[in-house]
């Protein structure tokens, strides 16, 4: 009798032989066997493979609540594991979109910078809503089961009274194991770069964890899964034939999706000048901070008492601060009066973004150091010369003068360039060649999103846009499922950080109502240090580095005390003193707050429309964020005086 009701279990789950008997289907077969409708005859010999696809879906659902990646084998039509990495067959036909909460929405993030990677943990830590669409089928074939009992043999009833107890217990497995929402995170490379800290990994003040932790030790428990591969091409999500969209990896599988995240970022542009590709490096990548290290570790490891030559190309934040932390490492390895550190620039100055004080405070700090900064030098070609030397060409001043100079190492630091993908459609032009509007979607589309390097919008491409962006984006995607109203896209200028070699950096803080104030010294690289770990993805990761930071005392404090009072102005963190004339600017705060209120409302929900925050959904997530909101009702009224909104009623919500 048990062997004849081991019969019922589903063929993922029972060890039996193939066999020809017929039998109407259990309960869960909408998850075993997708496309095999209830009650029809089944033969184990016909859907023996639909069985193996089952049991390969329940892998994949344990696996991907812990956030690895696994390629599962399952068919993108079946309607199973739909978000999930399938085969690639010729002619294969996508998916239906899902729209609504009710059913998990498969998000697909491309690119794990700053853009992409927040972007797919702040999606899986909104309150989404369970999908109840299991335990409803479920419940519906239960009951049909149950009816059939009253009109059954006893040995029919034992056997259907068995199916539903085994696919009760399977049911409460598998909604343990659901994520309410599908996040793929698809990246080329296993770590996520911080990359504003690169430069402490080139000085040794940083370990590899601590500035490009790997995705899974990030993603851990949230439900986002990794995928590492390289994307090739995408095709777009189908409103009209409501058919999803599908992004092609470079092994030839393809996930499906709902909706997509566009963040794949940038790269340097090595293709400025001939030779540079082939005897140049970037500074872009974590490959290309080892080729690099690679590179120096050489030129420090000759025992040649001969003159370093290094050549660093670019005027702009990337290539200063390259300037700044090699001059400091050849300094301590080879010695100041035999390395020589030239920095190239095409134009008539750098950091042309920056503040004029950040420039001054820059321009100091390099004339310490010895680096030369060459204006109107524009690098033509980059040749080898010698094995282990470079010839570079230089235009001078544009006017058709060219000199040769020859140098130990070239590093590339000027222009970039947006990774294309194929398939996504490219109207921006220049660098940044995708055009989006205002709620971060590309322009014509509406399910697919871009933001960080690729995304157009007339803003710097740098790590504060993309952490920013990141915010608006991952709640218009969970406004979108749920119906409510996107928000558009309000930079705030928070300022900027630029690290100038141990214990050197320029921090240019955007205070509201005062405007711009640069600090240097000591005190500004601690600042960037504190700014960058509360930036970190994950508490673990701020907890991580923080701690091993602060057992590392020469990071923070200098090595020598100056004696003298005169000495003392090195240490002085003000350049210039601040302007407080428009402390109580009203405009100037308006702006600010206005911003900081769009900010707060992407991250906690909101819309112009009163209707909309009064939605359960709404509601849940500010509920989750109330706790850490002081004094709501007086910065309320605040608020609602400066910027004109409605901003009442996210924290009447509170006390309703």
């Amino acid at each position: 009798m048990f062997g004849k009701a081991n019969k019922l279990l589903p063929a993922s789950l029972s060890s039996l032989k193939a066999s020809s008997s017929a039998w109407p289907l259990p309960c869960l077969d909408h998850i075993f066997f997708p496309n095999v409708p209830h009650g029809q005859p089944f033969s184990y010999q016909k859907w023996s493979r639909r069985a193996l696809r089952g049991s390969l879906n329940l892998q994949q659902l344990r696996v991907s609540r812990r956030g690895l990646s696994v390629k599962s084998s399952l068919n993108a039509d079946t309607g199973v594991g739909a978000g999930t990495v399938a085969d690639a067959e010729e002619g294969q036909a996508r998916s239906s979109l899902r729209y609504g909460p009710d059913k998990p929405q498969r998000i697909v993030v491309l690119g794990g910078g700053f853009g992409g990677l927040y972007t797919a943990l702040k999606l899986a830590d909104l309150k989404w809503k369970t999908s109840p669409e299991v335990p409803v089928r479920a419940k519906q074939q239960n009951r049909e089961l149950i009816k059939r009992l009253s009109n059954s043999s006893l040995l029919d009833r034992m056997r259907h009274l068995a199916t539903a107890c085994v696919n009760l217990l399977l049911l409460v497995l598998i909604s343990s194991l659901l994520p309410p929402f599908q996040i793929t995170l698809v990246d080329v490379s296993d770590r996520f770069l911080f990359k504003p800290l690169m430069y402490e990994l080139i000085s040794g003040e940083a370990t590899l964890d601590q500035v490009a932790p790997l995705f899974r030790d990030l993603i851990g428990a949230s439900g986002v899964r990794f995928v590492q591969h390289e994307v090739t091409a995408v095709t777009l999500a189908d409103t009209e034939k409501k058919l999803a969209g599908r992004a092609k990896l470079d092994d030839g599988s393809t996930i499906d999706y709902d909706f997509l995240v566009m963040g794949v970022g940038a790269e340097t542009n090595l293709n400025l000048s001939p030779g540079a590709k082939e005897n140049a490096i970037g500074f872009n990548t974590l490959d290309d901070v080892r080729k690099l290290e690679k590179a120096l570790q050489d030129i420090e490891d000759e025992e040649t008492q001969k003159p370093v030559s290094i050549s660093v190309v670019g005027g702009g934040p990337s290539g200063v601060e390259l300037a700044a932390v090699v001059a400091d490492r050849l300094e301590a390895s080879v010695g100041a009066s035999m390395a020589s550190i030239s920095l190239y620039v095409a134009g008539d100055e750098i950091l042309e973004s920056a503040t004029a004080d950040a420039r001054t405070v820059a321009k100091s700090i390099l004339n310490e150091k010895n680096v030369k900064v060459l204006y109107s030098n524009k690098i033509e070609k980059v040749a080898q010369k010698d094995g282990k030397k470079f010839e570079i060409s230089i235009n001078i001043g544009g006017k058709g003068e060219t000199k040769t100079a020859d140098t130990n190492l070239v590093i590339w630091a000027a222009g970039s360039k947006a990774v294309g993908v194929k398939g996504i459609p490219q109207e921006g032009g220049g660098r940044m060649p995708i055009s989006i509007d205002k709620n971060l979607l590309i322009k014509g589309r509406q399910r697919e999103f871009a933001l960080g390097d690729v995304a157009e919008m007339g803003l710097p491409a740098n790590a504060q846009v993309a952490l920013q962006q990141s915010d608006y984006c991952a709640w218009n995607i969970f406004a979108s499922v749920n119906s409510e109203n996107l928000l558009p896209f309000r930079f705030q200028n928070l300022g900027t950080l630029m690290a100038l070699g141990s214990l050197e950096a320029a921090a240019t803080l955007n205070l509201p109502g005062v405007g711009d104030v640069t600090l240097k010294g000591p005190v500004a690289s601690g600042l960037r240090k504190l700014a960058y770990i509360y930036r970190m993805p994950t508490n673990q990761q701020r907890l991580k580095v923080a701690t091993e930071w602060l057992q590392s005392p020469e990071m923070w404090i200098p090595p020598e005390v100056p004696s003298e009072m005169k000495e003392l102005e090195k240490f002085n963190p003000f350049v210039g003193a601040p302007n407080f004339n428009k402390l109580l600017d009203e405009k100037e705060l308006k702006e600010a707050f206005g911003a900081l209120f769009d900010r707060f409302q992407a991250g906690t929900g909101g819309g112009d429309e009163t209707d909309h925050l009064s939605s359960p959904v709404l509601v849940a997530n500010i509920e989750a964020s109330a706790p850490c909101i002081p004094r709501r009702k007086e910065i309320n009224l605040f608020i609602s005086h400066l910027s004109g909104t409605k901003a009442h009623t996210l924290y009447d919500l509170h006390d309703e």
